[in-house]
């Protein structure tokens, strides 16, 4: 055994020699960045360790350089601890759960005019007389009676759990008699001393691969009474969903692992919102989940494996409703119900059937395009009565993963570019000195380069000598001519945290080629479906956090969406989280996703016969503005 001091915080641990430094991390319960799930692809894991153990490794000396390794810098999904050592993260790879772009990611949210709420859980309070050698009729007879006087209904059957009837003679004669009744349909979900009528709430949560977004109302006003956000906690296995099905092949509870991981968050959630908005979490009695089909599997532990492997199927893609006790340590109480919205496909999910049920599509008698971007692409198109879907493998690089300075939108990432007059601006989030830079600086960039020629439609970087004339010297000098391929300097080595330079790579601009084509590719694809062009669409809505942020020229600009009137697109920020909030509240909403998950004609990218065609052809950039 050795021991092991983890800065920051000085938090010290005793661990076997000769484990893994991410596995330190992770029994720590310190999370960082590890966007290709720890197998050393992408080198966002950067840490110090000291004293030196051994030698970088050959995928340590690619992401590394010379001066890094002199300071003692590692991977930390490379190296393994073999004595008392110290480790050192930067503060630019830990991941913070109140990142200012994180709270900025959801906003309070007003319900639409045409929707309308339904109380569907309910409290009825009951006062009891006391029982005598005279009235020997038992609790919950006595219970049933009041009820039905009440409901005015004498039919139900009522369904009451044991665990519940356990309590009932206690509660009743510590209380006077008196209690209230949480009813959901015909079945008893909590029996509680006294008069708790005013005391009912329900939680919706968007779970999004790289976000969570919580959203606590109260179940008979039908307002918002508190909203957080948080890092989906399965990241340290890896940016996308394919690896982290890759990890829970790999390990034997890896399904578990990856479960736990979310309950956990979920859990914390639901306590800070509870004590933002002072009330009992154990009045909590709905909760509704909304994600995609990996997230939606994790979370009730079904088998992933075949998410991955074609024909990509699913284990369920129906909606389903159980207990909070079938979830392992979920906090409300055990019968409190447990909603996740019905997927379509494997990649289509029941985030993107909460997005339609936001902006109330099937009320929409034009043609209606919705692209949610995140770290999938996933595609709705609304034509002649009819919804097809898809969805794109964009990959991650969106969302900074596989960017050479990439990272996530969170504290210190570059989020917006502009160049004007031969000065490059930059917005930093939350801090004086850039860390990296995130997908919507680097979109920015890229059309930036683009409208200057300094990228070419085909995506080459210049050199300095082919830029166009009239680019001022200060842009030109950006370019930097390197062995194998050109880079353009973004934030120099003076403005940037770690001391080292913030670029752009011919290589990143590939990877972005390459996410973006494959959206414009599955765009393409659902209007030929449908035999209507572009200008055939009255309507393009960008949906989720990473579409909500995009400028929408530089969107047209670099291809994402086939060029068109920028009037015409406008961005709809977290429908997922809004339409999570319609299904908490109204059966009706529920039984309406059921329907339009059935309605919706998925396409399957990788086996339609023009795709690989349609997707080399949107590689290019082709727009200038």
């Amino acid at each position: 055994m050795i021991k092991v001091t983890i800065n920051p915080g000085k938090k010290k641990l005793t661990i076997p020699a000769g484990t893994l430094v991410l596995d330190v991390l992770k029994k720590a319960g310190m999370m960082i960045v590890t966007p290709c799930g720890g197998k050393g692809n992408c080198g966002k894991c950067k840490m110090i360790i000291s004293p030196q153990h051994s030698k970088p490794n050959a995928n340590e000396k690619k992401w590394l350089s010379e001066k890094e390794i002199k300071k003692g810098f590692r991977l930390a999904c490379q190296t393994y601890l073999n004595q008392t050592s110290t480790i050192t993260i930067p503060s630019y790879i830990q991941m913070h759960e109140e990142d200012s772009i994180i709270k900025g990611k959801i906003k309070s949210h007003l319900l639409n005019n045409d929707f309308k709420p339904v109380q569907q859980i309910k409290k009825i309070y009951i006062q009891l007389d006391p029982p005598t050698l005279q009235d020997q009729h038992s609790d919950w007879s006595r219970i049933k009676s009041k009820l039905e006087a009440q409901l005015k209904d004498c039919h139900r059957s009522w369904n009451i759990p044991v665990e519940i009837l356990h309590k009932i003679p206690r509660l009743l004669r510590d209380n006077h008699f008196k209690i209230t009744i949480t009813l959901f349909e015909d079945a008893i979900i909590a029996v509680e001393a006294g008069d708790t009528r005013e005391e009912l709430y329900g939680i919706a949560f968007d779970i999004g691969t790289t976000t969570i977004a919580g959203y606590l109302l109260h179940l008979s006003t039908f307002k918002e009474i508190a909203i957080q956000a948080s890092d989906n906690p399965q990241s340290i296995y890896g940016d996308d969903v394919i690896s982290r099905i890759d990890f829970a092949q790999k390990d034997s509870k890896g399904g578990q692992k990856l479960q736990q991981e979310l309950i956990t968050t979920l859990n914390q959630m639901i306590f800070s919102l509870s004590q933002k908005a002072g009330i009992d979490y154990q009045q909590i009695y709905l909760t509704v989940l909304a994600g995609n089909t990996s997230m939606h599997h994790f979370l009730w532990s079904l088998p992933t494996e075949n998410l991955a492997v074609s024909p990509y199927v699913p284990v369920i893609t129906d909606s389903m409703t159980g207990e909070s006790g079938d979830l392992p340590h979920f906090c409300l109480t055990p019968h409190a119900r447990v909603y996740t919205a019905p997927n379509v496909s494997a990649y289509v999910g029941g985030d993107i059937i909460a997005d339609m049920i936001d902006i109330s599509i099937w009320r929409k008698a034009g043609n209606i395009l919705m692209v949610d971007l995140g770290t999938n692409g996933e595609i709705i198109l609304t034509a002649g009565g009819k919804i097809w879907a898809c969805s794109a493998a964009a990959g991650p690089a969106f969302e900074g993963a596989r960017i050479s300075s990439g990272m996530r939108a969170a504290f210190g990432a570059v989020d917006k570019v502009k160049i004007t007059k031969g000065r490059l601006d930059y917005h930093v989030i939350g801090q004086s000195k850039a860390f990296g830079i995130c997908g919507s600086g680097i979109v920015d960039l890229i059309a930036e380069l683009l409208n200057l020629q300094i990228i070419q439609p085909n995506g080459r970087l210049v050199k300095k000598e082919e830029c166009p004339d009239g680019i001022a010297k200060t842009i030109k000098e950006r370019i930097i001519q390197g062995e194998k391929y050109n880079q353009f300097l973004v934030v120099s080595s003076e403005e940037s945290v770690s001391g080292e330079p913030i670029y752009l790579t011919q290589k990143d601009i590939r990877e972005i080629q390459l996410a973006k084509s494959a959206v414009a590719a599955g765009i393409r694809i659902l209007l030929e479906n449908a035999e209507i062009e572009i200008e055939n669409i009255e309507e393009i809505l960008l949906a989720g956090a990473f579409g909500n942020v995009l400028d929408i020229a530089n969107v047209l600009t670099i291809g994402i969406i086939p060029y068109t009137s920028p009037e015409r697109i406008r961005s709809i920020g977290n429908a997922a989280g809004q339409g999570a909030e319609k299904l908490l509240l109204s059966q009706e909403m529920r039984d309406m996703a059921d329907r339009l998950s059935k309605k919706v004609q998925y396409i399957e990218l990788s086996s339609h016969l023009d795709f690989q065609r349609i997707f080399a052809d949107s590689l290019f950039f082709r727009h200038f503005i």
